[in-house]
């Protein structure tokens, strides 16, 4: 991990893994579930880490589903976002915003995944 890894709550725990692989090519390093939920899960996309699990309301973890929205995003630099978009809407994301250059003169577009979170897909500098 790094110093900073997230970690998403979500309202379906094994469609999740599945979105995420087909969506990025996520890769489960670890799984923890008893059939329905999944108590947590370790990813890689790339280099980097992503942690996941499902609801668990009396902790406090609830999903953007849950709570009607997100207030936070993930980042996704990759070399082809065109691609990576792409990806994620064929796999089952909604498109929020498409591919273009940026205020900052970056490619980039965003979306939101099944589980309501936010991703800002966009090229590596």
């Amino acid at each position: 991990m790094t110093s900073i890894t997230p970690y998403l709550t979500v309202s379906d725990g094994p469609a999740a893994l599945d979105f995420y692989g087909r969506a990025f090519g996520a890769v489960v390093v670890e799984r923890y579930d008893d059939g329905e939920l999944l108590t947590h899960a370790t990813l890689t996309i790339g280099d980097a880490v992503l942690l996941v699990s499902g609801e668990f309301p009396d902790l406090g973890a609830v999903s953007p589903t849950t709570v009607g929205g997100s207030t936070a995003a993930v980042v996704l630099a990759t070399r082809d976002p065109d691609a990576a978009y792409q990806a994620a809407v064929t796999a089952g994301a909604r498109g929020d915003r498409p591919v273009e250059v940026d205020g900052s003169g970056t490619r980039s577009g965003w979306i939101v995944d099944p589980f309501g979170h936010r991703w800002n897909i966009r090229a590596e500098t």
